[in-house]
């Protein structure tokens, strides 16, 4: 990789801001904040994905948007069109301009007061504006994978840590209720000893195929790419405004990390969080059977349970196998081999998991409160590794030793130089 691309990552995790924007609703008071104040935020990747996420902050009573950014000027205009038009229905009035445009990151956190940003680009530009933001003394709201490598996953965390500033990963089915459900079941036993999870999702990140194009207008390719490799713009990894597709480049390890990492963020997420390994992960990751396949590889805790990720004919959801039955949980499903398990209530004295109303407020009140959040940066960094760790299996191939505590692999130098900038060289 060339040094500038090296340089991005390296300055963002090391550095520290020679200062810090005291947050709005901290300069009001000491400790917390009034119910009725609003924290500013800025919203950085203003793509598809931002439309509905957008949206919802918008809906929350406890938040402004203030600012938005994009290297993507027409995709900047949309959004910022769009939310002060939002801002206006909600206000009754005729128009709104409370939105300034940016199209440089930097520049929108020294916007005058912001207390936090929402970070919905590309994975590969996650950990450099992540730990920026951090470094200048705001919160942060990130999509899902919190990283796009093992490395740059641990460095928000320390990020985090140093700045005593809150993180939000966006896998918001922790605030669903049939996930929280499923893991309340679980970790109280009524599924019986788990032996296995079943995962269906699609495959890992591909080898990049696509041919280079003429740049469109408005598009700053350079920044788009950033810390990554450039591999020449192509209309799928940044589709114009009004394209009904959703963007490609998670397709290609450069950018991201296959739909192991897409969908597993969310899925590995949940069996995370019933296996009650939130601060840790898998101890051994093995190939499919039959190499070559983007399907079959699997890995297993310390405690002996296995996870495979294999189709089981019910689209991308999770299966627990207990010794009493078993258990399917998507966004569509919660049901079970076992006559009324799923409406079974979580009895008086038996454990309860983390309740959060909504992934967009529990952010605000984490904030305001300053308590952490459904899924912060650990928990978050956590269930990206077990996705990226997954890719590199099927990478290499083979089978892998990991150790959670070091974060490390065993014995294996080429695995180990995969937790870093060696990751995004494609496969």
């Amino acid at each position: 990789m060339p040094h500038s691309r090296r340089k991005f990552i390296r300055q963002a995790a090391v550095s520290t801001a020679a200062f810090s924007i005291i947050p709005a609703f901290v300069r009001a008071g000491a400790v917390g904040t009034r119910p009725s104040d609003k924290l500013n935020l800025g919203f950085i990747g203003c793509g598809k994905q931002s439309a509905g996420l957008g949206n919802r902050f918008v809906e929350q009573t406890g938040a402004q948007i203030v600012a938005a950014c994009d290297v993507y000027t027409k995709k900047l205009e949309w959004f910022v069109s769009e939310k002060n038009a939002a801002y206006a229905e909600q206000r009754d009035q005729s128009s709104y301009d409370g939105l300034t445009a940016y199209t440089d990151y930097r520049a929108l956190l020294d916007h005058p007061g912001l207390d936090g940003v929402i970070i919905a680009t590309p994975d590969h530009w996650h950990a450099t504006m992540c730990v920026a933001a951090l470094d200048k003394g705001l919160h942060v709201y990130c999509e899902k994978p919190l990283a796009h490598t093992l490395q740059e996953g641990r460095a928000i965390v320390d990020a985090c840590e140093r700045n005593g500033k809150i993180l939000q990963t966006g896998s918001m089915q922790r605030s669903w209720r049939d996930f929280r459900h499923a893991v309340e079941l679980i970790r109280n036993g009524h599924l019986g000893e788990i032996q296995e999870a079943i995962v269906a999702i699609g495959p890992p990140p591909k080898k990049f195929d696509l041919d280079t194009e003429t740049l469109p207008g408005g598009l700053d390719w350079e920044n788009w790419v950033g810390p990554a490799l450039n591999k020449g713009f192509n209309h799928v990894l940044a589709p114009a405004t009004r394209e009904e597709m959703w963007p490609k480049w998670r397709d290609y390890a450069e950018y991201g990390g296959g739909l192991i990492t897409d969908w597993g963020a969310h899925m590995f997420d949940i069996v995370q969080w019933a296996l009650d390994m939130d601060e840790s992960g898998p101890v051994e990751f093995l190939p499919p059977p039959n190499r070559g396949d983007t399907i079959g590889a699997s890995f297993r805790y310390d405690n002996g349970i296995r996870v495979v990720h294999e189709d089981f004919g019910r689209g991308f959801a999770v299966r627990f196998v207990g010794s009493e039955g078993t258990l399917d949980v998507s966004r569509s499903f919660l049901d079970s081999s076992i006559p009324g398990l799923v409406d079974r209530a979580i009895g008086i004295g038996e454990e309860r998991v983390y309740h959060s109303a909504g992934h967009e407020v529990d952010f605000l009140q984490a904030v305001k409160n300053n308590t952490q959040p459904i899924c912060p940066a650990e928990t978050g960094h956590r269930s990206a590794s077990v996705c990226t760790l997954l890719n590199i299996c099927y990478r290499l191939q083979r089978s892998l030793r990991w150790n959670p505590k070091k974060e490390k692999f065993r014995g294996d130098r080429a695995a180990n130089k995969l937790r870093g900038d060696e990751y995004r060289l494609g496969v």
